[in-house]
């Protein structure tokens, strides 16, 4: 602890000390769920989970006055879009193996945008749309048509297509067009018993529209310039307080000061925090907060713990900013019991570390000010008892210690809130005796 205190610059003669803060509630608590589209490049997602709802649309624009002729003449054709699925999710060892192979008939609702173009040109300013513009425009999603369509999708280790046929609608609109078009088509599956994961735009098997002519065996494909992924919360609770994983939402919890500001005033015996001029006494080596733990109001697809991710609101220049916590590792509690920061496992508590949001807060709270503190929920823990929280090499092999995908679980923090919690502080401190 000495070192520690001195690469922060603590002078040895601070003496360290624990204190244990009580019976503390909040005074706020809210879930906040960004619903606002994303460009998916990496890995896409189709279906529902947890409560939550997932589109995906793909923008496509292409000149080929060659390929709309053909498709004005011909009576005959095939149309679909190509998504292949993720392999490393499914057919990792991490995936439970009885759900393979997975076999479901999906109802899709397909619906597009399609507009014509005169030239070559047109397609270069679709691209050059800029993607926040473009994402902003799927908030008002108005589609020309729509259609239902019922696909039945099969993850093995040989089924890795996914053909989603194009609506013979949109295949009528596309014969009217001459030279270019702009296609925006979504794919919306809210009654899917699951989600669905495939590869995006920036893998080698990438998502892309096909249009084939059986008569002259001739095929065209084009490739989306981006892929959107849109969410929508099935939640019917308006007023619990659950977190979703593999999406942005966080819970905001909010306390007061004046409890935490009693507690240290009465241990050490005077007004807390004790300055004169910029001589602050005290500094917050470690701090941790502790909330009892339901799990049995959650759901997870994976069967594994989930990492907590925590983040605290701490002055900046006069303003607030959130500032996600640095994780300090107790190596022999996880040895023995595991990580305390993880739902979704033994125990009925769950310990996250604030030591930067504390560590602001007590030296500015005279001014009444509250302590702010963020949860996401993170990535699935594969080594619970593994104290190195980072994958990292053994003997040439990689040791991983998270899954590399999100689970799409959901957490009910809402009895949490409710029982009191517990605030541990370690202070480095300057004051006689203490």
């Amino acid at each position: 602890m000495a070192s520690w205190l001195s690469d922060q610059g603590v002078p040895s003669g601070y003496k360290v000390q624990s204190l244990n803060v009580e019976g503390l509630t909040p005074l706020s608590s809210e879930v906040f769920l960004d619903s606002t589209p994303k460009l998916e490049n990496d890995r896409i997602v189709l279906g529902k989970a947890a409560n939550i709802s997932h589109d995906l649309v793909f923008d496509v624009a292409f000149y080929d006055s060659v390929f709309f002729a053909d498709l004005k003449k011909t009576d005959s054709v095939e149309a679909y879009l190509a998504l292949h699925v993720l392999k490393p999710f499914y057919l990792s060892e991490t995936f439970p193996s009885d759900s393979l192979p997975m076999k479901e008939d999906v109802t899709l609702t397909v619906s597009w945008k399609l507009e014509r173009g005169p030239s070559k040109s047109f397609v270069d300013s679709v691209g050059d749309i800029a993607a926040s513009t473009w994402l902003s425009s799927l908030n008002k999603w108005t589609p020309d048509s729509s259609a239902d369509t019922t696909i039945s999708v099969a993850v093995s280790a040989k089924d890795t297509l996914l053909k989603v046929g194009i609506p013979s609608g949109l295949v009528a609109a596309m014969k009217g067009l001459s030279h270019a078009c702009h296609l925006q088509l979504r794919l919306s599956a809210p009654e899917a018993s699951r989600t669905y994961r495939f590869y995006g735009l920036e893998s080698a098997f990438y998502p892309a529209l096909w249009v084939q002519f059986p008569k002259t065996k001739s095929y065209n494909e084009y490739i989306p310039f981006r892929t959107a992924h849109i969410i929508s919360n099935k939640e019917t609770c308006s007023d619990c307080l659950v977190l979703h994983g593999g999406v942005y939402d966080s819970l905001v919890v909010e306390y007061e000061s004046a409890p935490i500001m009693k507690a240290l005033s009465d241990y050490y015996g005077d007004e807390f925090p004790y300055m004169e001029g910029d001589d602050v006494r005290q500094t917050v080596i470690l701090a941790q907060m502790t909330f009892s733990r339901d799990d049995s109001q959650g759901s997870n697809e994976l069967g594994l713990p989930i990492q907590v991710v925590v983040g605290s609101y701490t002055d900046s220049a006069g303003k607030s900013i959130r500032q996600m916590e640095a994780y300090k590792l107790n190596k022999s509690l996880i040895a023995s019991k595991g990580h305390p920061n993880m739902v979704f496992y033994e125990g009925d508590s769950l310990t996250l570390q604030v030591t930067y949001g504390l560590r602001d807060f007590i030296n500015r709270a005279r001014d009444g000010r509250t302590f702010k503190m963020m949860m996401r929920l993170g990535y699935p823990v594969l080594q619970d008892k593994d104290s190195s929280y980072t994958d990292r090499k053994v003997a040439g092999d990689t040791s991983y210690v998270f899954f590399s995908h999100f689970d799409h679980a959901r957490y009910d923090f809402s009895s949490s809130m409710k029982q009191p919690s517990t605030l541990k502080l370690w202070l480095a401190d300057k004051r006689g005796d203490k």
